[in-house]
């Protein structure tokens, strides 16, 4: 039985997480050419992972190409994720912070601007490979404004896994207080930027910096990633990793392993109240900002795979083999 079994009670008091999500109708295709992309850089994918379905499901009123892509992200990242909570490596601050470098350099200037024989930008991994495919695939379509913003967020994924991978070493637990900020780096905050590339839209960045659209894009972040850290526990626990939020709130708090999920599951539904009133407010501020209909349709489309994101992910979590249930108690009513 999967973990992930343990966040059902939230389909019950969360309103954003009651819903099936609908699936896009063409997520078989997109899971055979995604397996075949995958194959090609080496990036070894178990069938049960179905990350086409979890895009599926956030882009299902949308084109082949936008589910497409984004399940390749998502494929990426998670192997990419891998490195640092399964393999020596995450506990090396100095390797995790030479491989975001690297990244940084890989999506840096173009190709026809390099030094000649530089080396420094130039793939060597399948997960470096793969992301310079997915870059040139994605960066092509957007301004260089929304560039920077990419690359701001796996600058500061790079930081958060460097702060994770010295408290690891140090055998540190992070606190209530500093987890959320540093989990929402630790998630990719660059893959809720990639929501705009593939629907073909661009928010204007006096919105994208509005205090109500950062809201929606920290809340979903935070949603989706607490719910993981419910799913992942039993996995990461096993592996001696700290980082997450059942282990955080049952030692900070003294808590059995269901009082814990029990806490985080309260959080996450105040996080989505948050996200669900975030929503609601968009109307009013695109007539502030002066938004014509049609972009005012556009933007919306991205809200909404935000909206969508968490019930996506939580029927994902359901059906993916990614994630192993043993090990953890039920969750226990907390006052």
């Amino acid at each position: 039985m999967s973990a992930a079994t343990l966040l059902l009670p939230l389909t019950e008091s969360v309103p954003g997480l009651a819903a099936p999500c609908p699936m896009h109708p063409a997520v078989d295709e997109v899971g055979v050419e995604l397996a075949r992309w995958a194959r090609g850089f080496g990036l070894e994918t178990h069938p049960s992972a179905g990350f086409e379905r979890m895009a599926g499901r956030a882009f299902a009123d949308s084109g082949v190409d936008a589910v497409l892509l984004f399940a390749k992200w998502l494929t990426w990242l998670f192997h990419f994720d891998d490195e640092w909570d399964e393999k020596p490596a995450g506990r090396v601050a100095e390797t995790v912070e030479n491989a975001f470098a690297r990244l940084a350099r890989i999506a840096g200037p173009p190709a026809g601007s390099r030094p000649p024989g530089d080396d420094r930008f130039t793939p060597r991994s399948p997960v470096e490979t793969a992301f310079a495919d997915l870059w040139e695939a994605t960066a092509g379509r957007m301004s260089p404004r929304w560039r920077r913003r990419f690359l701001a967020g796996l600058a500061a994924q790079g930081r958060a896994c460097r702060a994770e991978a010295e408290n690891r070493c140090a055998g540190r637990v992070p606190s209530p207080g500093e987890y959320p900020r540093l989990r929402r780096g630790t998630a990719g905050p660059y893959l809720f930027e990639l929501v705009e590339p593939c629907l073909g839209v661009e928010v204007p960045a006096r919105l994208r910096w509005n205090v109500t659209w950062r809201i929606l894009v920290d809340a979903c972040n935070d949603v989706t990633a607490w719910c993981n850290d419910v799913a992942s526990h039993p996995k990461e626990r096993a592996n001696g990793d700290v980082h997450n939020y059942v282990t955080v709130a049952a030692t900070a708090f003294g808590l059995s392993d269901g009082g814990a999920v029990a806490w985080v599951n309260r959080r996450i539904a105040r996080r989505a109240g948050d996200l669900r009133a975030a929503t609601g407010r968009l109307p009013a501020l695109f007539d502030r900002f002066g938004l014509s209909a049609g972009q005012s349709r556009q933007i919306g489309r991205v809200a909404y795979a935000f909206l969508a994101a968490p019930r996506a992910q939580l029927e994902w979590l359901l059906e993916s083999g990614r994630y192993d249930g043993r090990g953890l108690a039920a969750p226990e009513a907390v006052p």
